[in-house]
């Protein structure tokens, strides 16, 4: 064959083979299991990130499985805080609405997301991402939580055991390294790409808290602040990144904002284990019991609150009255 045809069809071919390098496609995963096989598939494993949401994703709030309506826990996971948004918008008379405005509730939210430990939503969960590091995958997770939660986060990810130390002692070894501080952090909060109105997002030991914005592109934002770090690293390029996430709008936010882009091949997963057990606390026959469990439990832990402290946010009807109580 003439030389000239060989070379051409060897250009066809990396073009080819580069430019379906970077498609973004969609996903359905039930475990931890089938992440590691999307990895696995992909090769590459020193060129992958594994960007990982944390709640009701990675961690979650206990919740044994089985186990009956009193102990499970759902004040202050995700689908409590979707529910009593929905009555915030909807049914602000609602004996179970336990915030006057978003604010309250956010700020409520964050709270109990300080004096909570989690649990991993999957036990092979260390196992599944010890193994894929110890290949020269990177781990990122990417919260939907703010800024204000990064010490709480940190202290459930280091009360969390991993195959080796903790989980958070996992994410930091195995994270994106930045050139500004030659460590998994980033001086902040700070802006994302100066997005003029974005709210502030901090980046500390492998997680990235994005304040409920755009997870596509607040993801974005960090890459571009990776691949301009100078680090003499040979696996410091990115070419793969595997996105895995209970909510289906973050997953559609991700695959929507690397679709046709030219540098990532990315897979967004949408993990859907626990579809049933949100949906549970608003719908099915255990709803109003799950329901009232979670009333009862804010109720005892507003009236310690405002028995205890001298100074506190007005959280339901009775706030003032507890206020005044705390303070005789």
């Amino acid at each position: 064959m003439d030389t000239r045809l060989l070379v051409t069809a060897a250009l066809t071919a990396a073009l080819t083979t580069s430019f379906a390098a970077a498609e973004a496609t969609r996903h359905q995963v039930s475990s931890f299991a089938e992440l590691a096989q999307h990895v696995n598939d992909l090769g590459d494993l020193t060129g992958t990130l594994v960007v990982m949401d944390d709640d009701d994703t990675l961690t979650m709030m206990p919740c044994p499985e089985g186990s009956k309506p009193k102990h499970c826990q759902y004040l202050g996971g995700p689908a409590w805080y979707a529910w009593q948004d929905d009555l915030l918008k909807n049914d602000k008379n609602s004996p179970y609405l336990i915030a006057k405005d978003e604010a309250t509730l956010l700020k409520l939210s964050t709270m109990l997301f300080a004096i909570n430990n989690m649990v991993y939503t999957e036990a092979d969960v260390p196992k599944v991402l010890d193994d894929l590091s110890s290949k020269g995958v990177r781990l990122l997770v990417e919260t939907a939580r703010g800024y204000e939660t990064t010490s709480a986060t940190a202290a459930q990810f280091s009360a969390l055991t991993a195959e080796t130390g903790s989980f958070s002692q996992l994410i930091s070894r195995n994270s994106l390294i930045m050139e500004d501080s030659n460590t998994t952090s980033l001086p902040g909060p700070y802006a994302p790409c100066n997005i003029p109105g974005s709210r502030s997002v901090n980046y500390q030991q492998g997680v990235i808290y994005v304040a409920g914005q755009n997870k596509g592109t607040m993801l974005q934002c960090l890459l571009e602040s990776y691949e301009n770090s100078e680090l003499d690293n040979p696996a410091l390029p990115i070419r793969n990144i595997v996105f895995i996430d209970d909510t289906q709008a973050n997953v559609d936010d991700i695959y929507q904002a690397f679709a046709g882009q030219q540098q990532y091949q990315v897979r967004a997963l949408h993990y859907n284990a626990f579809d049933a057990h949100k949906a549970a606390l608003t719908t099915g026959p255990k709803a109003e019991t799950y329901q009232d469990n979670a009333k009862r439990r804010w109720e005892k832990i507003s009236q310690v609150l405002h028995h205890q402290l001298q100074s506190t946010i007005a959280t339901d009807p009775n706030a003032a009255k507890l206020q005044r109580v705390s303070q005789q």
